[in-house]
């Protein structure tokens, strides 16, 4: 049998006490912790991440559809079609149609009134009524 040097007595007492098992555990507890910190951070820094990739991709997309539109302004078709439309452009040697729908004139056989005055009352909005009146001319009215 091997005779144990005092230095490995006292290494054998030391990690045989119960205070360097609390220190051990408290240590593991702590690595426990911070590990879980951690590995929360970075799952709210993944999905922060992909939140944000998220947003570049539809970013980039309406920056495509504008970039689209900037070009179609730009065509000389729309400049004409809007000059056509807005500043009444003809160009030489054309002759312009307008054409009316026959909305603009009522009709005479029609039974709508011809008192300007009943028109607007009739689409003028109500003010709403309160329900406890609606009630009382439903009875008490004739």
């Amino acid at each position: 049998m091997a005779k144990s040097t005092p230095f490995q007595n006292v290494i054998k007492r030391i990690l045989g006490s119960k205070i360097f098992l609390f220190l051990i555990s408290f240590i593991l507890i702590a690595l426990v912790v911070n590990l879980g910190r951690e590995s929360y951070r970075k799952h709210e820094l993944t999905k922060e991440i992909n939140s944000l990739n998220a947003d570049i991709e539809q970013l980039e997309g309406r920056n495509r559809q504008l970039s689209n539109l900037m070009e179609y302004f730009k065509q000389d078709s729309y400049l004409e079609k809007e000059a056509r439309l807005k500043l009444n452009l003809k160009k030489p040697g054309e002759q312009v149609i307008i054409l009316s729908s026959g909305l603009d004139q009522p009709s005479q056989d029609s039974d709508q009134p011809d008192n300007l005055e009943a028109i607007e009352d009739s689409l003028s909005p109500k003010e709403p009524t309160a329900n406890y009146w609606k009630w009382w001319e439903y009875f008490f009215s004739n």
